[in-house]
């Protein structure tokens, strides 16, 4: 089966929740922050790719699916408060990895909203009303590990970026940190 953070993390959270979600197939309403999210990704992640900030957020309002509580004045300051360069790195980075070496391992995948060129670095753009730590979840930990796997490389500097606060949340995971994350996630995945 294959699993992303979200999914091992709900399932952590209220495996309730999953079963009614995964297992039954309930279709859970879109709420304001998934919304908000979805499209500020999109708008971000356009934006890096070139793309004026006018028409990213107006494509943001489109992913966000013209959400009621979703306006493009929120979108647009968010969006801007992104500390973006030309060429900073690969959005939306698709990746799906076996947790361990069994034929039978469950399959771990996951989008990375921004990876520098040289796979040293990774940010995830967040939304919330509240800031976090980047080590209180496993996360970015997870993601360093399928970097780490895809780049052959040892340390990745992991970012929680908060629009709202435009404060990040950073840290360098080693092996023993990107390790730790995929231990944690072969264990709930089983």
């Amino acid at each position: 089966m294959t699993y992303s953070f979200s999914r091992l993390n709900l399932y952590t959270a209220c495996p309730y929740r999953f079963f009614k979600k995964y297992i039954e197939g309930y279709e859970e309403p879109t709420t304001y922050p998934l919304a908000l999210g979805k499209g500020v990704h999109k708008a971000v992640e356009d934006k890096i790719n070139g793309v004026s900030h006018s028409e990213a957020v107006l494509n943001g309002m489109i992913e966000a699916e013209f959400h009621p509580e979703v306006t493009m004045d929120e979108m647009s300051k968010l969006v801007s408060h992104a500390p973006l360069t030309k060429d900073m790195g690969q959005t939306e980075i698709h990746f799906q990895l076996p947790l361990s070496d069994e034929d039978s391992a469950p399959m771990l995948q996951g989008y990375i909203d921004l990876v520098s060129p040289d796979g040293s670095k990774i940010v995830d753009w967040k939304t919330n009303r509240v800031r976090y730590d980047v080590r209180d979840n496993h996360q970015l930990g997870l993601y360093a590990w399928a970097v780490g796997q895809l780049k052959n490389i040892n340390t990745v500097e992991g970012s929680l970026y908060f629009l709202r606060f435009r404060r990040a949340s950073k840290y360098v995971f080693n092996q023993l940190d990107m390790e730790r994350a995929r231990r944690w996630a072969l264990s709930v995945a089983n």
